[in-house]
Order: C-alpha cells, then sequence, then structure tokens
C-alpha cells in the first residue's frame, strides 16, 4: 500500500470513528503512544464493523508574532499581538483566532492533516506538519498565507524547532526519518535515519541536542540522540516497550519517557544520555508534563478502576505522590499553567476540563466545554487557557484566574493541533 493509500484509509477511519479521539498524533510533545494505540484499537474495530475499510498536553511554547485584523485573508492589524492557530484536518487548514477578540481569522489552506504546529521563536512563522501527506506547510504570521509545501519522510508525525529558530526537525513515522529543515530558506537537508516509527522530539534548552522517540505502537523502544551541530545521531538509549509521551525538564537536565509494557516512567541523565532506575505506573501512561520550576513531573494515566488518575512525581527523588483521582476513564491530555499552579486535564467523554492546584494536588470543580476536548494551550502571561474541542470543532477560552469558560470559538472540522504565540 502507498503512503497514499494509507493516509486516504487513516482519513475514513478518522470519519467513521468521529466520536473517539482521532487516530494519529496531535499536538506537539502533547498525545503520543499510548493513545495512539488505544486508536489504532479502536480503527480496527470500526474496520472490523464495517467490513470495508490511521501530532499535543503539553503547550505550545508561546512566541512572539503579529495578529490577525479583519482584513482579507485574515492579515494582521497590529504588532506584538496574541494569536491561536489551531490545524484542523477535515477541511487540512490552520485557522488564526485573536485572543484579543475571541475571533477567528479567514482559514489558511494547508496539505492533507495539519496534525502538528510549530511556532519560530521571532514569530515569523508557523510550520505546519501535514501527517496525511509528506509535506510541511510554512505559514507566515504578517499575512496568514501559506508558503510552498516543504517535502520531508512519509508520515511527519512530529515537529520540534530549535532554541535559537534556525532548524526545524520533523520525525516521520512511516519513512523512518528525521528531516531537517532550515528556517532561513525554507528547504529540506539530508535525512537523518532514525529507529522504526519516530513519533515525538523534544530539543535540549541549549539546543545541542534533539532527542527522538522511536518505536511506539507495541515495539521496543529507544530515543536517539542527534547532535544538532552536525545533524549526526548518537547511541541510541534503549527504553521499554512502547515507549509513549516524553518531556524534558526546564533545565534540560532529565528527559522523562513513559512506557506502556511495562506501566513505569523512565528518567534520562541528558548529561551522560543514560537511563536511570525506572519509575513503576498504576497503568497505562497517556500524557506528561513538568512544572516551570522543573520539581514536579506530573504523568497522566488511563482506566484504572473506571477512573483516570494524575500521578505527581517529586524530580529530586523520583517518588511518585499521592494518585490524583479523575472523573473520566479516558483523559487526553495535561498541560500546566505559566506560574506552575495549576494543572489543566482534557476528559474527552465527559466534556470537561479539570484544574488542579499544584500546590495541593487536589482537583477543583469542573470545567464544562465543548465535545470531545483533547489539547490546550495558554497565552503568555497564563490568564487564558484554549481548549481544542475535537467533537464539536470548537475551541473554548477559559480565564485561569476564575476557571470560567468563555464562548466557544467556531473553527474548521475535526480540529486537534494548537499554537499559541505571545
Amino acid at each position: 500500500m502507498s503512503g497514499m493509500d494509507e493516509a486516504s484509509l487513516r482519513r475514513l477511519l478518522d470519519r467513521a470513528v468521529a466520536q473517539e479521539p482521532p487516530m494519529g498524533p496531535v499536538v506537539q510533545g502533547s498525545l503520543v503512544a499510548g493513545i495512539r494505540l488505544r486508536r489504532r484499537r479502536r480503527a480496527r474495530n470500526a474496520a472490523a464493523s464495517l467490513a470495508t475499510v490511521a501530532v499535543v498536553g503539553a503547550a505550545i511554547p508561546a512566541i512572539m508574532t503579529t495578529t490577525l485584523g479583519h482584513g482579507p485573508a485574515g492579515s494582521p492589524s497590529g504588532p506584538n499581538k496574541v494569536v491561536v492557530y489551531i490545524g484542523s484536518d477535515h477541511k487540512d487548514t490552520v485557522t488564526p483566532i485573536s485572543a484579543a477578540t475571541n475571533t477567528p481569522g479567514h482559514p489558511i489552506k494547508t496539505d492533507p492533516g495539519p496534525r502538528r504546529l510549530a511556532i519560530t521563536p521571532d514569530g515569523k512563522t508557523v510550520y505546519a506538519a501535514n501527517v496525511d501527506w509528506h509535506t510541511v506547510t510554512p505559514i507566515s504570521t504578517t499575512t496568514n498565507t501559506p508558503g510552498k509545501p516543504i517535502t520531508v519522510g512519509k508520515g511527519p508525525d512530529a515537529i520540534a524547532i530549535t532554541p535559537d529558530g534556525r532548524t526545524v526537525y520533523v520525525a516521520s513515522a512511516i519513512s523512518n526519518t528525521v528531516t531537517p529543515i532550515s528556517t532561513a530558506t525554507n528547504t529540506a537537508e539530508k535525512p537523518i535515519r532514525a529507529g522504526p516509527r519516530p513519533v515525538a522530539i523534544d530539543i535540549t534548552p541549549d539546543g545541542k541536542t534533539a532527542y527522538i522517540l522511536d518505536g511506539a505502537y507495541g515495539s521496543k523502544g529507544a530515543v536517539l540522540p542527534i547532535n544538532t551541530a552536525t545533524n549526526t545521531p548518537e547511541k541510541p538509549i534503549k527504553v521499554g516497550d512502547s515507549p509513549g509521551p516524553m518531556a524534558m525538564t526546564p533545565d534540560g537536565r532529565t528527559l522523562y519517557v513513559a512506557e506502556a509494557a511495562p506501566s513505569r516512567l523512565m528518567p534520562i541523565s541528558t548529561a551522560t544520555n543514560t537511563a536511570g532506575k525506572p519509575i513503576k505506573l498504576f497503568h497505562g501512561p497517556v500524557d506528561i508534563a513538568v512544572t516551570p520550576d522543573g520539581k514536579t513531573v506530573y504523568v497522566l494515566v488511563d482506566g484504572t478502576k473506571g477512573a483516570g488518575l494524575v500521578l505527581p512525581i517529586a524530580t529530586a527523588s523520583n517518588q511518585v505522590g499521592k494518585p490524583i483521582r479523575l472523573p473520566d476513564r479516558l483523559p487526553q491530555a495535561i498541560v500546566i499553567t505559566p506560574d506552575g499552579k495549576t494543572l489543566y486535564v482534557m476528559n474527552y467523554h465527559s466534556d470537561t476540563v479539570v484544574p488542579i492546584s499544584t500546590a495541593t494536588n487536589t482537583s477543583e470543580k469542573l470545567i464544562r466545554v465543548g465535545k470531545g476536548p483533547m489539547a490546550a494551550a495558554f497565552t503568555p502571561d497564563g490568564k487564558t487557557a484554549y481548549v481544542v474541542n475535537l467533537g464539536a470543532s470548537t475551541v473554548t477560552p477559559i480565564s485561569t484566574a476564575t476557571n470560567t469558560p468563555g464562548r466557544p470559538i467556531k473553527v474548521g472540522p475535526h480540529p486537534s493541533a494548537i499554537a499559541i504565540t505571545p
């Protein structure tokens, strides 16, 4: 089967199981292998019943750019305004939303499947990884117009940009490659051979090393360090079966990788590229978030006695604290406010968001949002969280001061990716 045929099949199955999260990636660093494996199982079940007929959390870092106005194609009306970008893969568009007015601009057309978004540190360009194709679409934030698609490997499943903004790295899960893209010229450089199914990327704060997660969906896993100065891979770091989401501490010293079989969290020292003692988890990991002070890593796990859990882990000791129980059996993602005071959990099936105080590790009153919340990100000042509602094709703004939702913002069908500029 060709890459295009596989992409078409995946998109058809997404529509067939519209009441479930989409099969495939959502937000950079956000919903990775644990959810993907579950989605693939659901897709197989859907395919059997039809008898005919598959890239989140953590919030994308906020970066300076301009906002949209009311001119042609949602063109900007002033500098240094906050814009929310939403990728919708059923219409293959990216929609810019003014955070000042919560009004959407004209949708920006991309190649099929813009389910991964990343923004350069200077805020001039949004890069959309088109998962159902083999391209990346650069979008000018000044005019909100797409540039010429950049060809990468098949199935671009993750995207990340170096802190200096010079290079975009794209991991392609079908071709098993990582493609560096020069942001100065928007041209792809020589692909880097990775392990089986590279599905996530994390880059150290100093920009010297890109870590690629290989081997999701039931296979042996590894983390591949890449020297960004030379784009040469180093010795892979072995992890367990079905590796899932990963997250790095703000100081860049430790990379945490979740594993589904067995359910555990693996700390990796970036100084030596060696794995430490695994941390045992209660159930299948879904997402990871680290507090801005680096003191706590929160792991979202699913399906424990009918409810999901959030596990707080002290990074100083790697000891698991008291689990925080959730109302939803299959929570989808977690994100932490920029001030580190509140953790938000997306509950897909109950159409709610759970705020959790990081000071007490206790949940607060549920926030009702649109149907199928599965991703979120914050404005740079932390005053507003934007929640992507897959089933409703909307984005819900939430005031973090009061935890009250605002009026839903209509976007393209099947929204799944979010990135916010300052």
